[in-house]
C-alpha cells in the first residue's frame, strides 16, 4: 500500500532517476533535506500547528530516517513507520532510544500491536501515494487513532500564482502525486469530514508552496 521514494555521478548525465537513487541513503538524504531548508519547514509546521500532550502515543508513518523524534517532545511514546529498511535501519541505530522503529506496512492492524495513537503525522508521505492510496492509508489512520485525536499531514502543493521556482521543483519532486488545495481536500475529507488547512510559502529559502492539514478523528 504505502511506497516510498525512489554512483557517485558525472555531472553532464546527472538525471532525476540519478538524484532519487543517490538520496536513497539516509545520511545523504537527510543532509539534502537540511541544505534546501525541507527538514526546518517541517519543524516550524510541527511546532505551529500539532499540539502534542505529555504521555501522547504518536504514529509517524513514513518516517524516513527518524531525525524528528529528536525535536518532538521527550515525554511521548513514539513509533515511526516506514517500509525502507536502510532508513529503519538508520533510525533505529542512531535514534532508537527515543523511540520504536518498524519497516512495515502501515494498517489497521496496528492498533492491535500498539494500542490507538493520540497523534499520527503523514510528513510529505501523501504526494507519494496515488488518490486509491491515500484513501486506504486514511482509513487505517481513521482506525488506528482514538476519537479526537489528531492527524497531521504536510506536503507540496500546486496553487496558481505560485512562485515558477516553487512549481518546477515541486513538478520535479521524488512524489509522483502532487495535487492542489482542493485535490488534498477532497482525499482527505472522504475520512475525516472536518479538515484545517494552511498553505504557506514562507517556510525555507527555496520556494515552496506547503500545504499543512490538521483533522481531529471523529
Amino acid at each position: 500500500m504505502v511506497a516510498f521514494d525512489e554512483p557517485l555521478f558525472r555531472y553532464e548525465s546527472m538525471t532525476v532517476l540519478d538524484v532519487r537513487r543517490v538520496l536513497e541513503a539516509p545520511a545523504i538524504y537527510q543532509l539534502f533535506q537540511r541544505l534546501g531548508g525541507f527538514f526546518r519547514l517541517r519543524l516550524i509546521a510541527l511546532n505551529e500547528y500539532l499540539p502534542i500532550s505529555p504521555g501522547s502515543r504518536l504514529f509517524d508513518i513514513g518516517c524516513g530516517p527518524g531525525h524528528i523524534i529528536e525535536h518532538l517532545p521527550r515525554n511521548i511514546e513514539y513509533h515511526g513507520f516506514d517500509t525502507d529498511k536502510s532508513y529503519i535501519d538508520f533510525a533505529a541505530r542512531h535514534f532508537g532510544h527515543l523511540g520504536s522503529f518498524h519497516c512495515c506496512m502501515f494498517n489497521e492492524t496496528i492498533k492491535e500491536r500498539f494500542g490507538l495513537a493520540d497523534v499520527v503525522t503523514l510528513n510529505t508521505l501523501l504526494h507519494h501515494l496515488n488518490d486509491d492510496e491515500v484513501t486506504q492509508l486514511l482509513w487505517a489512520v481513521h482506525i488506528c487513532l482514538r476519537p479526537g485525536g489528531i492527524l497531521f499531514t504536510l506536503d507540496p502543493c500546486f496553487r496558481e500564482g505560485q512562485s515558477p521556482l516553487a512549481r518546477w521543483i515541486h513538478a520535479h519532486d521524488r512524489g509522483k502525486f502532487v495535487r492542489t488545495e482542493p485535490g488534498y481536500r477532497a482525499l482527505l475529507t472522504r475520512v475525516f469530514p472536518n479538515v484545517e488547512i494552511h498553505i504557506r510559502e514562507d517556510l525555507s529559502i527555496i520556494p515552496q508552496t506547503i500545504i499543512i492539514t490538521v483533522s481531529r478523528n471523529s
